[in-house]
């Protein structure tokens, strides 16, 4: 069944963020999801970045460690995908232009 393009749009609400929240909530910055999963109905991501650490003998080694632990429903899971898609489309290059 065909729906009806004349159909009134829902107006979507702007989620009000508190003020006192901004200055608190961490940059999280990571380089892969080192291991995802779930438990219990609920999306389990490690995330985690790459980082070069000194070595006894003077050298140096690449070493991943884990930046955060992401846990979210499945809903939440699929909202955060939604955004992500949305992020990286402002990467591509606009029609007729080079990257």
């Amino acid at each position: 069944m065909v729906e009806d393009p004349h159909a009134p749009i829902k107006k979507v609400q702007a989620a009000r963020i508190a003020d006192s929240s901004t200055g608190t909530a961490p940059f999280i910055y990571f380089d892969e999801v080192l291991t995802a999963g779930i438990h219990q109905g609920n999306i389990r991501l490690e995330l985690g970045a790459s980082t070069t650490i000194p070595t006894a003998d003077g050298q140096t080694k690449t070493v991943h460690v884990i930046m955060a632990h992401l846990r979210c429903s499945p809903s939440a899971a699929i909202t955060l995908c939604k955004a992500i898609d949305t992020a990286l489309l402002l990467l591509a290059p606009a029609k007729g232009q080079s990257s």
